[in-house]
């Protein structure tokens, strides 16, 4: 008989045994899955147990078979297998955090608490919730927290360039199904982030001072671009410790030559910037006080934990094209194969608490060892019938890396974003979703990854200046 999730538990006095208390944890997690009741499996589209066998390693799941393991995929990665994506299930593998992660976590996570807003208390840095119950009834407002400060997230990081990019499906039956969209992609020359509060991995330590505006951190896109213009120049964004305080936002504008700032309301993003926003984004989550949340179960979910390669997801690209051709050119590739391996997710419900959004609803399928996520469904209610539509679904591939004092970092090696076919009783995707009201073949996915040609990606250097966050900069 599997042993009950204990309700509360003081930290382990050493390094060793908290990883044995997480991992423990994750283990139970796993045992209890379905209680609190379980409505979904790894997509909202099957019921838990509609598989007939659990995948096993050396398994590959293409389009002959994908059928029969549905339940533990999520929809964005279902629909990549019937385009030609393949998956390779490999054996699990414990993942260990950082070091300055789990020491911070050890040093400070005993003096974590919500206060009476729910939001969190005395935190410092590391896994504010270590050991969640899932019969606590602020379990699912803990996980979130746990996915926003998780071990995913590093101190500063720079990546040259990023990119969000379309894709459709070829005309032609070929070994190549899919054709690049360049006038579908939207590229950021260079994308820089630098965390001021709750650093566990590089000096100094968990505070960069002075913070005297008391921000959690900066992040900045030098010129996203599409193919007809700069779309919008440089972005500088700011996230407060405060949670009553919303993001805000300076951008300078190119045709103007001014300097626009504003908070960054409302902070619920919907189809119009889910495509290439958080959180596609690897580590500029959505603000969790912006948020309710309800956790629905637990589900066994095959994940990219270790994609093979970077950009993942995809074959053909020419790695050697300059960054310019990918906003004029369009290529015909195919999708690939990546490793898949069996995780236990919690299965978390957002609405946005402002009533004037409370028509956007996510499922984010978290992680419960390392508080990635996995999966997500994004749906919007028509404003006459309340009936919530399902519009986008999306998967991560990720990708490990060493840490340098041991342990692993994450980065984002790849994803797929999917709007769905035309959705009669909502104007989302009239000329941008799966099908338009003819059934005409229009943009069917997109992709958030690294560029498809040359680029230069950084996590904790140490070497990011506080100045290129200074909105004067913006437009010199």
């Amino acid at each position: 008989m599997p042993r009950a999730c204990p309700a509360d538990a003081s930290m382990a006095s050493s390094i060793l045994g908290l990883a044995l208390a997480v991992h423990a944890l994750t283990f139970c997690g796993l045992a209890q899955a379905g209680t609190p009741p379980n409505a979904y499996a790894a997509n909202s589209g099957v019921t838990p147990g509609h598989c007939a066998g659990t995948p096993h390693a050396g398994l590959v799941i293409d389009t002959s078979n994908v059928s029969q393991y549905e339940c533990y995929l999520a929809s964005a990665v279902i629909f990549a297998v019937h385009h030609g994506f393949k998956i390779r299930v490999t054996e699990p593998q414990r993942i260990d955090w950082p070091r300055g992660y789990k020491e911070a976590t050890e040093k400070y996570s005993p003096q974590v608490s919500l206060d009476s807003d729910d939001n969190i208390a005395h935190y410092v840095a590391g896994m504010p919730f270590p050991l969640v119950n899932v019969y606590d009834p602020k379990a699912a407002r803990k996980i979130a927290y746990n996915w926003h400060m998780g071990p995913v997230m590093p101190d500063d990081f720079t990546l040259s360039p990023w990119m969000s990019s379309g894709y459709s499906a070829s005309t032609r039956p070929a070994a190549r199904p899919i054709d690049s969209e360049p006038d579908q992609a939207f590229l950021c020359d260079r994308f820089s982030f630098l965390r001021f509060e709750h650093r566990t991995q590089i000096e100094p330590r968990p505070t960069l001072e002075p913070n005297s505006e008391r921000l959690e951190w900066k992040a900045r896109c030098d010129s996203w671009n599409n193919q007809q213009s700069v779309h919008g120049g440089a972005t500088i964004w700011l996230r407060a410790l405060d949670p009553r305080t919303p993001d805000e936002s300076y951008t300078f504008n190119n045709q103007t030559r001014r300097i626009g700032h504003q908070a960054a309301s409302p902070p619920y993003l919907n189809h119009e910037c889910r495509s290439c926003h958080q959180p596609y984004w690897a580590y500029a989550l959505p603000k969790t006080e912006a948020y309710s949340y309800r956790l629905l179960g637990t589900t066994p979910i095959l994940g990219c934990i270790t994609a093979d390669d970077e950009p993942a997801g995809f074959a053909g690209r020419d790695r050697d094209n300059p960054t310019s051709t990918l906003l004029s050119e369009s290529d015909t590739l195919a999708l690939s194969e990546e490793p898949f391996e069996m995780r236990s997710a919690y299965i978390i419900e957002m609405i946005p608490t402002d009533d004037n959004y409370m028509n956007l609803r996510t499922l984010i399928w978290i992680d419960s060892e390392t508080y990635i996520w996995l999966g997500a469904e994004f749906f919007e209610s028509n404003a006459r019938s309340e009936v919530a539509e399902l519009q986008e679904v999306a998967a991560p591939l990720w990708r490990i890396r060493p840490a340098a004092e041991g342990g692993s970092l994450f980065d984002l090696a790849g994803s797929f974003y999917v709007p769905l076919a035309f959705q009669p009783a909502l104007t989302a995707h009239s000329d941008l979703g799966g099908l338009t009201t003819n059934q005409r073949a229009r943009l069917f996915f997109r992709s958030v990854v690294p560029a498809h040609g040359p680029f230069d990606q950084k996590i904790n250097t140490g070497a990011i200046d506080d100045q290129v966050f200074n909105p004067r900069s913006l437009g010199h």
